[in-house]
């Protein structure tokens, strides 16, 4: 039996320190301050402008960093205290963000998410480095998987797709499709991750892990944007894999419920199947992600195998526990993990979804 799982674990990355305070107002305030700093760094000259530069610097120290990449005046280009260049010909580099990790807390309840699924094989969405999931299994999961793969995507904030395999299951190819391209843009976000993962007994499963574009302000565009994304990974499928034949799985954060327009040429595509739909779970009980703003549940996750897995599918499920709020969202039917209490040590604001594939 090999149980291969998804998660968009949402917080197994940092972000800059900046974003993470509560007063946005707060933030606003110092993104404007961030911004005329970089401008007064990039003039030619800093004669007139040296003290409101240390003062700047010294202001927002906690929340950037100067990032000097080469420099006739030494590596002290710029401190809380002192400046040494006379202009930006004095050096070259960027006012980088100062990043925080996630707490503690919620890494430790993604991590009992993963262990309550007990996956062979999991998918990954929105992990920051291959770096990153590998202290998070070592010091999380306790050593639980011996490949971890992640290429660095499209995501300009650092939110990758990954794969984690246990031992049995090693890794024995992987090609990224952050290259896709439509005109001059990449189709991806993120990336269509691909990877072959060893089954044993001469068989291998090609696993494709995805984050389509999300909903946004624009919905136009943004539904536009996921449907070239479902296209291609279909056309993924039919260039590379025989669904008939062929052990592949794609998996991960879609992004769109399964009725939707965009998603239609990869959900109805022929010889692809729902695990859920499989295993007769009710379309009403499928939902993945709490849009708490409009109170709706949404089915957003997935898990679609190839017609060849089919008669191979011996169980699947989703594991919602790790969701803040749980047992108000299911009027008590569901309830959270004792150690979620809040949206701020909650997993994640997903569900993971699970299939046990036999052979």
């Amino acid at each position: 039996m090999v149980r291969l799982a998804t998660f968009n674990c949402e917080n197994l990355f940092s972000r800059p320190k900046v974003l993470n305070l509560e007063d946005q107002a707060q933030t606003e305030a110092l993104l404007q301050k961030i911004g005329h700093l970089r401008g007064l760094l990039e003039r030619e000259s800093y004669d007139g402008h040296e003290d409101e530069i240390i003062g700047l610097y010294r202001e927002l120290r906690p929340y950037v960093a100067l990032n000097v990449r080469a420099s006739r005046v030494g590596r002290e280009v710029l401190t809380t205290e002192e400046l040494q260049a006379s202009g930006s010909g004095d050096w070259e580099g960027f006012l980088d963000f100062v990043r925080d990790r996630f707490s503690d807390a919620q890494i430790e309840n993604t991590g009992r998410v993963i262990r309550e699924v007990r996956p062979d094989i999991q998918a990954l969405v929105e992990v920051e480095s291959r770096s990153t999931l590998t202290r998070f299994d070592r010091d999380v999961l306790n050593d639980r998987f011996r490949d971890c793969v992640l290429v660095d995507g499209n995501d300009p904030r650092g939110i990758d797709v990954a794969l984690a395999c246990r031992r049995d299951h090693p890794v024995t190819s992987v090609r990224t499709n952050i290259f896709e391209r439509e005109g001059s843009r990449p189709v991806f976000s993120r990336d269509c991750l691909e990877v072959a993962v060893d089954l044993g007994g001469g068989r291998e499963l090609a696993v494709l892990v995805n984050h389509f574009k999300a909903k946004d302000r624009n919905a136009e565009s943004s539904d536009a944007k996921r449907l070239r994304q479902a296209q291609r990974v279909a056309d993924i499928l039919d260039r590379r894999y025989d669904l008939a034949t062929d052990y592949v799985a794609v998996v991960g954060d879609l992004n769109d419920e399964p009725a939707s327009s965009p998603l239609q040429p990869l959900l109805a595509k022929a010889g692809l199947v729902d695990v859920l739909d499989v295993v007769g779970r009710p379309v009403e009980d499928r939902w993945t992600y709490f849009y708490e703003a409009r109170q709706q549940r949404n089915t957003i996750d997935y898990i679609l195998v190839s017609e060849a897995l089919r008669d191979r599918i011996a169980a699947a499920g989703i594991e919602r526990r790790g969701i803040a709020g749980l047992s108000r969202i299911t009027a008590g039917a569901e309830t959270e993990f004792p150690t979620v209490t809040s949206f701020r040590d909650a997993a994640s604001d997903h569900a993971a979804v699970w299939v046990d594939l036999e052979f």
